[in-house]
């Protein structure tokens, strides 16, 4: 066995070699001379700015219908909101009535549709079962109430022994469920798209009359005030975007009972 060592500049070369072995490998030490420092790393890339993102608005239907107080009867309405109105079609054509429970009304298009209450305690008072607006496409508001009176107002000289629209202590009176918005005569609402609006009734007896309508037709009912013979103005609900109220009882599902849509609307 042989060795040797050679000193170079920056380190030093170890060689050991048998006899007749290859030629030899050299093994490198480093020594603590600096070397010269190489060129830095390349920088990494900016990292791409975020992309700003737009508030999200208001989903449809997060404005539900609730119990609320009767205006003065000498307020004003608001001025109603235009929405598009090309037509609305019904199923019952231009005036449905629908005096049995499981009637209904399906309503397809982009307009203002009228359901007028008849309200009959007299018949048969009690617990009243609201109707439903079920399988949903696209939406439906609550725009405006009308008709002169809600059914709650007293009604002085009323003949049949009706105190107010909700009956009277000689025959009893219809009951709303806890937590119903009151309704007027006429309530007025907006449909874009399809719906189907099913008479629920059990318990007291009522009817519904259902018509497509127009908002001239809505301007007219509501703007009529005490001096026209009115008990009431009318009230707009419609605040012309997404966040007018979404009636209560409405789903966009089609239950094989349609009394059972719950009150609290999510759509």
């Amino acid at each position: 066995m042989t060795a040797g060592a050679t000193i170079v500049a920056g380190g030093a070369y170890v060689v050991t070699q048998p006899p007749d072995a290859p030629p030899p490998r050299a093994a490198v030490t480093p020594t603590a001379t600096p070397s010269t420092p190489g060129p830095p790393p390349p920088s990494a890339p900016p990292a791409p700015k975020p992309t700003p993102t737009k508030k999200k608005a208001d989903l449809y239907g997060t404005v539900v219908d609730a119990v609320d107080r009767a205006p003065d009867p000498n307020t004003r309405p608001a001025t109603l909101p235009r929405r598009p109105e090309p037509g609305i079609t019904s199923t019952g054509g231009p005036k449905a009535v629908m005096q049995h429970r499981g009637d209904s009304v399906t309503l397809s298009g982009r307009g203002y549709v009228l359901v007028r209450w008849q309200i009959s305690p007299k018949s048969r008072p009690g617990a009243l079962v609201m109707p439903s607006w079920t399988g949903l496409k696209g939406k439906v508001f609550h725009v405006a109430s009308g008709g002169w009176r809600r059914m709650d107002d007293p009604l002085p000289g009323a003949p049949n022994g009706y105190a107010t629209g909700m009956g009277g202590p000689a025959i009893g009176y219809a009951e709303l469920p806890s937590g119903t918005q009151q309704m007027w005569q006429n309530e007025y609402f907006y449909v874009d798209g399809t719906v189907t609006l099913t008479q629920n009734e059990r318990g007291c007896d009522y009817g519904l009359t259902v018509f497509p309508s127009n908002r001239q037709a809505v301007e007219e009912d509501i703007n009529a005030g005490p001096a026209q013979g009115a008990l009431r103005y009318g009230l707009v609900r419609d605040t012309g975007t997404d966040s007018a109220p979404v009636p209560q009882y409405v789903t966009r599902s089609t239950p094989a009972d349609p009394a059972t849509v719950p009150q609290r609307s999510r759509v």
